[in-house]
């Protein structure tokens, strides 16, 4: 990428997050999609915002698991937070036997505020079950999720109405939002068709960034940092690395609520 356009001022990278890791090398790139470690971040953040007296915060890991192991990363970001917090880790094969000792770290009047530290379908759904089977004991619980929660086909969106779940991610359309309605109705009629998730990404990429050289001039990259604006289905906020280039950790928040809608509150 970098040997086609040596000379390029900055050069966007629209798709991959594994792209991230070249950030740090390169300063005249910019990754777009917000990466796993922001949105984690970000749900901590969260939890903080809505933490209240008698509340109780609950990591939930896999024991033993082969996957890329989160608990170390987002165990990381809890730390330097506010929040106390208790583990609680467990393998697959134990899930039947989980509850009494998951009932012993509940509050019994609080909120439970779960975070699952763990990227595993099968692990995932286990925990939901569980979170599932304890609000069916009248434990109230909050669970807080990335966006890869909701790519799971095994977990029933049910069980996310029940446990409240939060979801911080990088790309999100709503469509009560008059903007979103505006486009639809333009690009139909131009294209007699549905627009895709990439062409809001795309529009959203290209507005973002004609806008502030239409506003800034050459001079536009300088700016990144102090231009954060929410576009139709993501969330710009530019953070330039130490030596590098520019991540983006914007990200869209939605709860999915006792009433069965789905609520983006950022």
């Amino acid at each position: 990428m970098f040997s086609i356009a040596p000379n390029a001022q900055m050069i966007i990278s629209p798709l991959d997050q594994r792209a991230e890791r070249l950030v740090n090398e390169h300063p005249n790139m910019i990754q777009i999609p917000t990466p796993y470690s922001a949105q984690y971040k970000d749900l901590v953040n969260w939890m903080e915002l809505e933490y209240r007296n008698g509340d109780k915060v609950i990591m939930i890991s896999e024991k033993a698991a082969r996957q890329n192991n989160l608990t170390g990363p987002i165990k990381e970001v809890l730390d330097s937070s506010s929040l106390a917090y208790q583990t609680f880790s467990y393998s697959i094969l134990e899930g039947r036997d989980v509850l009494v000792p998951l009932k012993e770290l509940m509050a019994d009047n609080g909120s439970n505020r779960v975070l699952i530290a763990s990227e595993s379908e099968a692990f995932v759904n286990d925990v939901v079950r569980n979170l599932n089977l304890m609000i069916h004991q009248k434990y109230n619980v909050v669970l807080y999720a990335a966006s890869k929660i909701r790519s799971f086909d095994t977990i029933e969106v049910e069980n996310f109405h029940k446990t409240n779940l939060h979801v911080s991610l990088t790309y999100y359309i709503d469509y009560d939002d008059p903007r979103v309605k505006n486009f639809l109705l333009k690009y139909r009629a131009l294209f007699n068709t549905e627009p895709s998730q990439f062409a809001f990404q795309g529009y959203d990429i290209a507005s973002y960034f004609m806008e502030m050289n239409a506003k800034y001039g050459n001079r536009w990259p300088e700016m990144l940092e102090k231009e954060e604006k929410a576009m139709l289905q993501s969330s710009f906020r530019c953070v330039k690395s130490a030596d590098g280039g520019y991540t983006n950790h914007g990200v869209r928040r939605i709860v999915y609520g006792n009433d069965w809608k789905v609520i983006k509150v950022k």
